[in-house]
């Protein structure tokens, strides 16, 4: 199966949806000092109900996983995106990863206790949009 028919998978999304929410769950029992216990005890449900939380052994009602979500202080966001546009813009993402900005300025601080460092980094993918695109635009 290549990346294309991966990305077309129901499995995919909610294996990736489980590991996400398994992420919060952890972050939030490391940032507020929670065990298993405590976390069960906090979301008003079993131990048995956080394990299978934390070893992504469930599949939650959509009302559950924003209960869910909410409790451990983020906001889900569900974006609807259309599959070829999805494919395509990830397989351009992979293909211009890791472009440098020839105009970029790298900026150092050091007052003697504290060394920072800035560099200017783009997010934004910035992939053709038709075969019309000239080949020397950045």
């Amino acid at each position: 199966m290549d990346r294309k028919e991966v990305l077309k998978s129901p499995e995919y999304w909610t294996a990736k949806t489980q590991i996400e929410l398994y992420n919060q769950a952890e972050s939030f029992m490391k940032e507020t000092g929670r065990n298993k216990t405590q976390l069960a005890e906090y979301l008003g449900v079993s131990k048995g109900y956080v394990s299978q939380l934390l070893n992504g052994d469930y599949d939650h009602r959509l009302s559950k996983f924003f209960e869910l979500s909410l409790a451990f202080g983020v906001i889900p966001q569900i974006d609807f995106i259309p599959v070829g546009k999805y494919v395509s813009d990830d397989a351009c993402s992979k293909q211009f990863k890791n472009i440098a900005l020839p105009n970029a300025n790298f900026v150092e601080w050091n007052d003697g206790e504290i060394h920072v460092s800035y560099s200017m980094k783009s997010n934004e993918i910035m992939c053709p949009v038709n075969t019309d695109t000239p080949k020397n635009a950045a």
